[in-house]
């Protein structure tokens, strides 16, 4: 991609991060990897006791046709728990992995070891559209706010007459028209290379893609707000993380390009499918900030996480 703006905006990438410095996820706990021990107390507080994986496959059934699909991709794909469950649930899956860093995908072929699966060292964003074209089901769970991101964005990017030069303004633009997305009218934050996959694989005409990521548009149902402070902005929000940079996603931007490109979304919260058991204990919890124990402390982020954490589950109509 090329380098920033300054003037009309900040480009901030994982690019560097993943390829070369990352060794473990062991600091950055996912919400699929908050369920992967069998002996987490966040498992006690959801109404079925299963990894991630699974309350996935059975989220995803009952609105796809996951018996019919056979080669599945998915990008980033952490340590590989998701993949195993998934193959678990389904052992007619043909699993792909594809990651640009080198542990992480070296962490999933041992996950999946014993399973079919092809292992694809590369940056997402770089592969042809053709690549894409032989998957039925593609796979983003918890990774595109690591994708490349423009900061302080200026709105006069959205200008045709400003920086024409500038391909990343250009590509601003582009997404902007084509897509008749909501111009913002002070400096914001886009999640350019989010778009740029979204585009890709929709243009690839994959049948069935999965997204789920933190949020910087998420609503909590007012029994569960009443237990949190925070709030959302609508624009994707700096997460600092160990020697990079993350950002949430907007949602709304990724819904209006598969739309356009003629899918059908569903959209909603994590806690559509990892459903707490909301009873007089997960209550106390809650209402205590998690102030007494470590795990009462995981457990009031994690459920918060449910809802600050939204999917797309798109399907080609």
């Amino acid at each position: 991609m090329p380098t920033e703006n300054n003037a009309l905006y900040r480009l901030s990438t994982t690019d560097e991060y993943h390829r070369q410095d990352l060794k473990s996820l062991g600091w950055e706990l996912t919400v699929c990897n908050s369920l992967h021990p069998v002996d987490s107390p966040i498992r006690k507080v959801l109404k079925k006791n299963a990894p991630y994986g699974e309350l996935l496959y059975d989220f995803l059934g009952a609105h796809i046709s996951v018996a019919r699909i056979a080669r599945v991709l998915e990008i980033g794909g952490g340590y590989g728990y998701l993949m195993k469950d998934l193959l678990k649930m389904n052992p007619g899956f043909r699993a792909s992995m594809l990651d640009i860093s080198p542990p992480l995908l070296k962490k999933q072929e041992e996950a999946l070891t014993g399973n079919d699966a092809v292992y694809y060292l590369n940056n997402a964003l770089e592969m042809e559209e053709i690549f894409y074209k032989g998957f039925q089901l593609v796979i983003f769970n918890e990774n595109l706010g690591d994708f490349p991101t423009l900061a302080d964005v200026d709105p006069v990017i959205l200008d045709d007459n400003t920086a024409r030069s500038d391909e990343i303004a250009v590509m601003v633009r582009h997404f902007f028209t084509m897509y008749d997305l909501e111009k913002p009218s002070s400096r914001f934050n886009l999640n350019i290379g989010a778009m740029q996959m979204l585009e890709k694989v929709c243009g690839a005409g994959v049948p069935y893609i999965f997204i789920g990521e933190h949020s910087c548009e998420w609503k909590m149902p007012p029994d569960i707000k009443a237990y949190f402070d925070s709030s959302a902005t609508g624009n994707p929000r700096r997460i600092r993380l160990k020697g990079h940079d993350e950002y949430t996603i907007k949602f709304s931007y990724l819904q209006a390009i598969a739309d356009r490109l003629g899918y059908r979304t569903r959209r909603g919260p994590f806690a559509d499918y990892i459903v707490p058991e909301m009873n007089d204990h997960l209550r106390w919890v809650l209402s205590s900030r998690g102030l007494y124990s470590d795990s009462e402390e995981i457990i009031c982020q994690f459920i918060g996480d449910l809802y600050e954490y939204e999917y797309l589950i798109l399907t080609r109509q």
